[in-house]
């Protein structure tokens, strides 16, 4: 149960912890409309905290389902530059989750002025949940997501982790990193069949549209908007 002070709120999700603590934490809708997060106490801690007191009766929690806003099955996500266009969906009262961006929920009719750079599409809860309490794990929302707003990409993984692969690629796009050891850069690299690759180094600073003959071990596979990427370390130079 909560605190006095806001038993009288809408508590929007189940008891949970925060940043590794062992206290347990509840999301509360203030009275201005916001949230905030506040601890969530055990019936010891609360009869601790206001000796002979019994705890008013505080609101049912709420399905996770309702409280993201998925009450009719769905949200409405965009795809497009939403980060251009964020003042627009702060005004029109638009939520936003890290795992998704900007999006309005099911039981909200949609703007009929939504910026011309953003496309709304629709997410299912069905596609990024177990049950009405819990979401699948961040990789895979972020997979479901990422197959929705990105346009699909001929890219695929290539070899196993541990292999080494010797490769003629062209560098697509090549990113300048400040990191603790000091500056690195990082290339994505295409072969001829359209396969992307990524090496973080601060050995090369190979330029975009530059041709290379590589040999490189396989570190990991991973999902980049949309774009199946091989990562690689300790490549060298065959040139």
């Amino acid at each position: 149960m909560v605190a006095k002070s806001f038993q009288s709120l809408e508590i929007l999700d189940e008891p949970h912890a925060v940043g590794g603590k062992p206290a347990l934490y509840v999301t509360v809708r203030t009275k201005t409309g916001g949230t905030r997060v506040v601890r969530w106490y055990s019936d010891k801690e609360y009869a601790k905290m206001y000796p002979g007191e019994a705890p008013a009766a505080t609101q049912p929690l709420r399905p996770l389902k309702e409280v993201l806003g998925f009450e009719k099955g769905y949200i409405t996500i965009f795809k497009g530059n939403t980060y251009e266009d964020r003042d627009y969906f702060k005004l029109n009262a638009a939520r936003y989750h890290k795992l998704w961006g900007w999006y309005f929920i099911s039981t909200d009719e949609l703007p009929t002025d939504i910026p011309e750079d953003v496309t709304p599409i629709r997410l299912n809860w069905e596609d990024i949940s177990t049950d009405d309490n819990t979401l699948k794990n961040d990789a895979a929302i972020t997979a479901a997501v990422e197959s929705l707003i990105y346009e699909p990409d001929n890219s695929e993984y290539q070899g196993e982790v541990g292999d080494k692969l010797e490769l003629v690629v062209v560098v697509e796009k090549a990113v300048d990193l400040d990191g603790y050891f000091g500056r690195s850069r990082m290339h994505i690299f295409r072969d001829y069949d359209g396969n992307c690759y990524v090496w973080t180094t601060s050995a090369r600073n190979w330029e975009p549209q530059t041709e290379h003959h590589i040999i490189g071990t396989v570190k990991d596979h991973k999902l980049y908007k949309g774009t199946k990427q091989t990562v690689l370390t300790r490549c060298r130079s065959l040139d």
